[in-house]
């Protein structure tokens, strides 16, 4: 059945707009340093005179991401691959030191926002992160979460339609979590090229 102009235009403008990426390249540094506070949590929780810093950090790696923008909702993800490391040396109160490392190969990005406000967020406490989670005593990537030094990189619809983007983000901030007092520096930077073809993409990515 034929619609008027105005009401053809009106469907037109409600259909969710996509925009699928390729990552051939993406890097991230996370550090956090961190020391027993000498407050009263600390000397529940038995971790006063400890010290430490938790490391995770990949090179070389690739992925891909996609976003769904519409009138009233945003969605969006991005997944990246690689060979990464995180490193934990603790010192301990008086006892010998605790080592351990993990072996990493999956991290990405989850999205919030409006079309022209569009974050990108990095190991929200929502996906439940363990890229600082080791054997070794210390705060966890939720607790990064909510102690809110974690950076975010914010881009626009209008950023999302050009066919090469080059997004980074670098903080250095103090926290305080818990028994806790520390650093935790971040970085990201990554490289996104436009898809051809959507399907694929979006499918993989469950959007």
């Amino acid at each position: 059945m034929a619609c008027s102009l105005v009401l053809c235009a009106s469907a037109g403008a409600a259909r969710p707009r996509e925009y699928a990426f390729g990552i051939p390249s993406v890097s991230m540094s996370e550090v956090m340093t961190f020391h027993g506070d000498g407050g009263p949590d600390c000397a529940r929780s038995g971790v006063c005179g400890y010290s430490g810093t938790v490391s995770y950090s990949f090179s070389g790696g690739d992925g891909l991401a996609a976003f769904i923008v519409s009138r009233h909702h945003l969605f969006g993800t991005g997944d990246f691959f690689y060979s990464g490391l995180t490193s934990a040396s603790v010192q301990g109160a008086g006892g010998a030191p605790c080592t351990d490392k993990v072996l990493q190969s999956f991290d990405g990005f989850e999205v919030e926002g409006t079309a022209g406000h569009i974050r990108l967020l990095f190991h929200p406490y929502w996906d439940a992160p363990e890229y600082l989670d080791t054997f070794c005593t210390g705060p966890s990537d939720v607790d990064m979460w909510h102690a809110g030094v974690l950076p975010e990189i914010v881009v626009t619809e209008r950023t999302l339609r050009r066919h090469k983007l080059h997004l980074q983000v670098s903080s250095t901030r103090p926290f305080h979590s818990g028994p806790f007092d520390g650093t935790l520096s971040f970085e990201v930077n990554m490289r996104l090229r436009r898809a051809r073809t959507l399907g694929p993409i979006l499918q993989y990515l469950d959007l």
